[in-house]
């Protein structure tokens, strides 16, 4: 086990993206662009470790796959994302809590973020809609895979590789452990996913990163690339919107997809993955330090 590489890795990408958070809300930056810039935290934690420690960049997944059909991985990602999403608002409508109120919630969003003037130029919010959902399943996943490559640079680029020694399923497990508590200042001082909720905030968005790494840790393991994950990361973050979107409002803990309703979906997949002995394989061998 790398630990040198593990610590300096956790404590730069939790010192950078903090500061950035911190210091940027501080100085009255919008919160969508704070949490953007803190996003590349990460990847730029993993860089300078390997830089400090001398690793080189030789294991981090940067290639497209290290298998002989990548194409696969990549579909995975743009079509497992929406179905595992899927499953989440399904539940939450069988339950009874909620109930479907898609173009009502667009509505009022696009009310009041837009003016009069605004309003009276664009089309029917039918047609707004209808172009949102379709840009969120297709070429959404891959812009905000750029962004979420912050991340997955981090999280399965670097850490992942390095605690893989310590088994895949327990270095998945950690993983998912250290990228939901590195949200923590955006879900306490912002309310991000769960308002209102401050201090549970952080533990129950672990109890949604925990599995979900598990699944982000199958499809960079099998693909030998970070890429995929991103792309499932890109497509996640896309389409979150439209889940909240779909549904009334309800207690956040709960509701998907990143309450309880939402997490049971994708815990679901994960323990399927341990269980069929799909997340199994040979440990990846980790660039020694010079």
């Amino acid at each position: 086990m790398a630990w040198r590489s593990v610590g300096l890795f956790v404590l730069l990408a939790y010192g950078l993206s903090w500061t950035v958070w911190i210091v940027l809300a501080a100085l009255g930056v919008p919160f969508g662009v704070l949490a953007v810039i803190g996003m590349f935290g990460p990847a730029a934690a993993a860089l300078l470790t390997r830089r400090v420690l001398g690793e080189g960049l030789g294991d981090m997944g940067l290639g497209i796959s290290s298998t002989g059909s990548p194409d696969r991985w990549y579909a995975y990602a743009w079509i497992g994302t929406p179905i595992v999403l899927a499953a989440g608002l399904l539940l939450a409508l069988a339950i009874g809590g909620q109930h479907w109120d898609l173009l009502a919630n667009f509505r009022h969003a696009l009310t009041s973020e837009s003016t009069a003037s605004q309003l009276r130029s664009l089309p029917p919010t039918g047609v707004l809609l209808a172009i949102e959902t379709a840009a969120a399943l297709t070429v959404a996943p891959a812009i905000n895979g750029f962004f979420a490559a912050g991340e997955e640079l981090g999280w399965r680029g670097h850490l992942l590789i390095r605690l893989a020694p310590w088994g895949r399923l327990r270095a998945a497990l950690a993983v998912g452990v250290v990228w939901g508590l590195w949200h923590a200042p955006l879900i306490v001082i912002f309310g991000y996913e769960y308002s209102g909720y401050p201090w549970l905030g952080p533990f129950f968005f672990c109890l949604f990163t925990i599995p979900l790494s598990v699944i982000l840790a199958w499809l960079r393991f099998r693909s030998g690339s970070v890429w995929p994950g991103a792309f499932a990361h890109g497509a996640l973050n896309a389409q979150a919107g439209l889940v909240l979107l779909a549904l009334t409002h309800a207690n956040p803990l709960l509701t998907p997809p990143v309450g309880l309703l939402g997490i049971i979906p994708v815990a679901a997949v994960a323990v399927w993955l341990v269980v069929s002995g799909r997340l199994d394989g040979p440990t990846p061998v980790a660039v020694a330090p010079r």
